[in-house]
This record gives structure tokens, C-alpha cells and sequence, in this order.
């Protein structure tokens, strides 16, 4: 379906610009032809972006906006070298930290992790948010003056999205703009990050990261997480409406990233995730891995678990726990080395096409279309709309069991996300012994009921015991 869609809107755009006049489709400049070109072929380059934003808002779903900011990261049409793209908020437009344009990145095409950090401390992102502010809606175009930038120049505009409620989200979208990782400021965010002590997360019947080891304590840190981000999103002022309300959340949310990123809420290999409530289920927040913001969840596992698909069939089931449901599958554990399933070496950014995009892979980053690693992870997921209009999404986490007592009663424990001892070990080499023993005996693939054969034995365990 995806090929599909994107093919669809690849002839779509070849469609409206063949049937426009040639001022209009003068604007097609590329990245690469921007990034070799002077200040007419950045600005044109802004104006090509604008004109596909225009096809995309007449789309306003949300599937379809964050597709597109998947093609800015990985379509050299829109990203080559160090021209891509880079969206930021407007004056006055957000919540808390969003008071001067520029203050907080909603989109970053080359660093994800730098989304609700500042760029403000540079000089000349500086100039460009005045002169930008002063254009009235036009494309506004400064020079970089930075060592080793001469020559080039920075060109920005005033834009906006529709959400499927009908509520604007303004922005700027920012084209040549090019730094290092490290200069996008966090720190201004972080220091706005709503604060906890241990007591009152106990008061609140909240658990913290760290003290998640079971699926039990599992359900209640998430639990608490909803709770966190609803309460946030309420909170929020300049709200009226539930399409304002919808618009709040988004920006609410890019302000929270930095802060979700430490105690109480990621702890070794326990954090939460945010994508949509949608079949792509498209990611919004992922605590660990920023480069799976903006990409889809429809990925599978090493044993074949279609995870999105499965994913939804939990939190949309009419049992008794409606919204809510837990999978076991296969993912990267961030406190073991050599579980990774990414690319393992660089390669040009894709071209324009569908096909090209499926095969898009950056050293480090994950596999397109494969789970991000191979350690047996027990997940529980939770569909909320944070009290925030009719825009759902699903909240994640996981645990990754793990044997330990040496033997006897205590084998079926799971340890919390901060550990990763001889238990882990042990475990890994009874995984492997096992699949190598079915497949040397039965010459084909394990299925999916080896790797949860012991948690299912755990459970019985303790129903016994109970």
C-alpha cells in the first residue's frame, strides 16, 4: 500500500506541474541543484517545497503529512549533502518554550534527536528569524557568513498544515541551513521539563523507569506515562476547541521529547514510544531511537511478527481489556551489544522514486521494513487520545525477560531495565541452543512459539503459586 500511495502522489505532482504554467513549475529545484547554485535556486528550492506541502495539506490527513517528512529525510529530491530541510516554531505559535521564532525544531531532515532544541544561539539562524518575520508570508533569503559557508545562502517562509480536525499548525520551514549535532541546544527545553521526586511518583501510583521488572510494574509505568502526557497537554494554555486542542498536543509533545529522554520516564532498556493510531502506525516520540520518529511502525521481526499489524489487532480487540494488549517480539535491547538489526554501511540517499525509497539506509540507522533487533521483548501497549480531541495514538514500552536466580523458583523473573548481567547471557544461549536444535531437526525457520514458550511457562508458574 505504501508503493502505492506514493506512487499515486509521484504522478500526481508530474500531473499538476505539466498542467501549470512555467512560472509555477520553474520552481522544481532540488537539493542537489540548491546546493550548488546561488540564492535564486535555494529560494526556488523553498518554493518546490511549498508547492508539494499545498498537494499535501489537500490530503490533511495525518498519514499523509508524516509521509512526506519521511520523504524529506530520505528522498534526495529534498535532502543532498548539507541541504535539507529544517522546520521550526513561529512567534507566539506552541506552548512554555515556543515564544520567539526559532526557539523549538518541530522537524529536522538530518537530525532527528535535535527536534525541541534551538538553534538561536547562532548568528545567523538569528538574522534569518527577523528577516523572515519581516517578509509577510514571502521567502526570505540571508547568506551564511559562517567559516567555510561563504557563498551560501539560508532561505526560509512562513507555513502551515491542517490537521483532520481543521486546526492550523503554523511553522517555518527552513532550507540551507546546515550545523553540527551538537549545536542544536536542548538545554533551554530541558530545564522546562516538568520536575518529579521519588514521592511523588509513589503518591501518584506512578513507577518510574527504573523499577520496572515485570509486566506487572510494566502496565503501571505506563499507565502513569499516559497519565503524564495527558495531564501536560491539559495543561497546556491557549486552548479552545478541539481542533486546537489536537494542535497543542503535537507541539506540547516536540516540547516533552528532550525531557521523556531521562529519569523518571527511560531507564536503561525501558522507555516508551508514541506513534498513531492509524494502520501505518507512524511514530511521533520513541525514547531510544529518534530516526523511527516519522517512520512506520509496519516492520517485521527476524520470526516473522508482523508488528504494527499485530500491534493494532490488540489495542482494537472488544475483550475485556479494550485499548490495551501485550506481544512478544523480537527488538534491539539498548543495554546489549550485537542485537542490532541497521545498516551497516553508508549509502547515497535514495532517489525520487517508490522503489528507492523502500531501500533508503544510513549507516547506524535502522533496516527499512525490519525490526530493530533480534532480543525477545515483552510489550504493552495502551490507545489513548490524551483527553486531547479525536486524534488517537498508541503508547508502548517493554520489557526483555531475562533468567536469573540460577535455577529453581526464581528462573522466571524478569529483570528491571537497568540490568544486564549473566542473566541476559544465559538466556541468549539457551535461545540459541534452541533454534539450533529445531533447525537441524526439522531443516526449517523457528516459529514465533519458541521465543515465547518461556514466558508463557513463567506465567503458568506463578498462576500456580498464586
Amino acid at each position: 500500500m505504501k508503493k502505492v500511495a506514493v506512487a499515486v502522489l509521484f504522478f500526481f505532482c508530474i500531473v499538476v506541474f505539466s498542467a501549470t504554467p512555467p512560472a509555477f513549475a520553474s520552481h522544481g529545484v532540488t537539493a542537489g541543484v540548491a546546493s550548488e547554485g546561488d540564492m535564486d535556486n535555494m529560494r526556488n528550492f523553498l518554493l518546490h517545497l511549498a508547492e508539494h506541502r499545498e498537494l499535501v495539506r489537500m490530503d490533511a490527513s495525518l498519514d499523509s503529512q508524516i509521509e512526506f517528512r519521511n520523504a524529506l529525510r530520505t528522498n534526495n529530491k529534498w535532502r543532498h549533502n548539507d541541504t535539507y530541510v529544517i522546520t521550526v516554531n513561529k512567534r507566539g505559535e506552541g506552548t512554555g518554550l515556543a515564544t520567539e521564532p526559532g526557539d523549538t525544531m518541530f522537524f529536522h531532515a538530518k537530525y532527528p534527536s535535535a527536534v525541541s532544541g534551538s538553534l538561536r544561539d547562532i548568528p545567523v539562524f538569528e538574522r534569518l528569524m527577523t528577516v523572515v518575520e519581516r517578509a509577510n508570508g514571502e521567502a526570505a533569503c540571508v547568506p551564511d557568513d559562517r567559516t567555510g559557508k561563504q557563498g551560501r545562502h539560508i532561505c526560509a517562509a512562513e507555513d502551515y498544515e491542517v490537521t483532520e480536525s481543521g486546526a492550523r499548525n503554523s511553522f517555518i520551514q527552513i532550507v540551507g541551513f546546515d550545523h553540527e549535532r551538537g549545536e542544536a541546544d536542548l538545554s533551554r527545553a530541558k530545564e522546562a521539563c516538568p520536575e518529579f521526586t521519588s514521592d511523588e511518583l509513589r503518591d501518584r501510583g506512578w513507577l518510574s523507569a527504573d523499577m520496572v521488572g515485570d509486566e506487572e510494574s510494566l502496565v503501571r509505568y505506563l499507565e502513569g506515562v499516559v497519565e503524564h502526557v495527558s495531564e501536560e497537554i491539559g495543561n497546556a494554555p491557549g486552548q479552545s476547541g478541539n481542533g486546537a486542542r489536537e494542535e497543542i498536543s503535537v507541539l506540547r509533545m516536540v516540547q516533552l521529547m528532550p525531557c521523556w529522554r531521562e529519569w523518571p520516564w527511560e531507564s536503561g532498556s525501558i522507555y516508551f514510544y508514541i506513534v498513531t493510531d492509524t494502520d501505518k502506525m507512524f511514530g511521533i516520540f520513541n525514547g531510544n531511537t529518534p530516526q523511527l520518529q516519522d517512520r512506520t511502525l509496519r516492520l517485521r521481526d527476524d520470526n516473522g511478527v508482523e508488528i504494527a499489524e499485530r500491534i493494532l489487532e490488540e489495542v482494537r480487540e472488544r475483550d475485556d481489556t479494550p485499548d490495551r494488549g501485550f506481544l512478544t517480539y523480537l527488538w534491539d535491547d539498548p543495554t546489549r551489544r550485537g542485537d542490532e538489526v541497521v545498516c551497516e554501511e553508508a549509502r547515497p540517499v535514495s532517489g525520487p522514486t517508490s522503489e528507492d525509497k523502500e531501500v533508503f539506509c544510513e549507516a547506524g540507522n535502522p533496516i527499512p521494513g525490519r525490526s530493530t533487533g533480534t532480543s525477545v521483548k515483552r510489550g504493552y501497549f495502551i490507545r489513548t487520545n490524551f483527553g486531547a480531541g479525536d486524534t488517537y495514538y498508541v503508547v508502548g514500552s517493554g520489557i526483555y525477560p531475562r533468567p536469573q536466580g540460577g535455577g529453581g523458583g526464581g528462573g522466571c523473573s524478569i529483570a528491571p531495565g537497568s540490568r544486564n548481567g549473566a542473566g541476559a547471557v544465559a538466556f541468549n544461549l539457551f535461545l540459541i541452543s534452541a533454534l539450533l536444535f529445531l533447525v537441524i531437526s526439522r531443516g526449517r525457520r523457528p516459529g514465533a512459539k519458541l521465543l515465547t514458550w518461556d514466558l508463557r511457562t513463567c506465567r503458568k508458574e506463578r498462576g500456580r503459586r498464586g
